[in-house]
């Protein structure tokens, strides 16, 4: 008899519009039961995630987030080097790295991608001071949104873009200093961003040119520029075409170090506070995950 990999849901009610709720039958429909068991678990407050994941990634083979990207931070950084193999089934606001992983934004999709896949997909994840990051991570304007739409009684990319446009001409310009292979730059800027995935979520491409498993981020400065610039900016934001902007540099690095004006901060798109002088650095292929890329 062929044993039967084992696989936890691990499951964030109130991600995105909260649909995952009733998750339970599709995945009894759609998973593979010749190849697969499995059990659910929903999470009931913050961090709660990360409590199972420590206390039963010794009894799975595979665990999958259902939930949104801060669902799969917390889940994903508990998995570095580990056997265990990672998956995504995306029901939040944004799911930025099961975009880049073309992983389906539906239930069945995302199952039958679970069924199909044969070998994991070994991915870098990325480090501001102790705290990891897997798509993006960043101080400056896209923390200060993150920081909104935390307090939001909305959530979805509806709520996203209205905040954005809310405060995009209201948000003061701040200085950074970044120490990059011994050279130090000083540069006044929109926002200071991190990536090691293509995008923020919703298909934000901040960083095009990013990939999963290069050993490398992609440090993105958005620079001071006149306000009639926002609407081709956010056009290249949505259409891959952000670094041919001139008021746009990009810097490919391993590791950095950053002096922010500010302590806010966002991780893959959720806010919090650190020290204002910032380590990064990436961890190279250290997940296993499945994808379609």
């Amino acid at each position: 008899m062929i044993k039967k990999i084992r696989i936890l849901f691990v499951i964030n009610p109130i991600s995105g519009s909260g649909k995952q709720k009733n998750i339970g039958p599709v995945i009894e429909r759609y998973l593979d039961e010749n190849k697969f068991s499995f059990e659910l678990v929903f999470t009931t407050y913050h961090k709660h995630a990360e409590e199972i994941i420590l206390q039963q990634r010794n009894d799975f083979d595979i665990m999958i987030a259902v939930g949104g990207d801060g669902s799969v931070n917390q889940m994903g950084a508990l998995l570095i080097n580990s056997p265990v193999i990672f998956g995504i089934i995306p029901a939040g606001s944004g799911n930025g790295l099961a975009r880049h992983l073309n992983i389906p934004l539906n239930f069945k999709g995302a199952i039958e991608l679970i069924n199909s896949y044969k070998d994991p997909m070994k991915i870098d994840v990325a480090k501001m001071n102790e705290q990891y990051f897997l798509s993006t991570a960043g101080t400056g304007f896209d923390a200060h949104v993150a920081w909104k739409f935390s307090t939001a009684t909305t959530r979805g990319f509806l709520t996203y873009a209205k905040i954005t446009l809310q405060e995009l001409f209201k948000y003061k310009i701040k200085k950074y200093i970044l120490l990059i292979d011994d050279q130090i730059i000083e540069i006044r800027a929109l926002a200071v961003t991190l990536a090691n995935s293509n995008q923020y979520g919703n298909n934000a491409y901040v960083s095009p040119e990013s990939k999963l498993d290069d050993g490398f981020l992609r440090l993105i400065i958005v620079k001071e520029f006149p306000f009639y610039y926002a609407p081709l900016l956010i056009f290249q934001l949505f259409n891959k075409g952000l670094l041919k902007s001139k008021f746009v540099d990009q810097y490919i690095l391993k590791k950095m170090v950053m002096t922010s004006p500010t302590k806010q901060v966002q991780l893959d798109g959720e806010s919090l506070t650190m020290e204002q002088k910032l380590n990064i650095e990436v961890i190279p292929n250290c997940l296993n995950i499945i994808g379609n890329i």
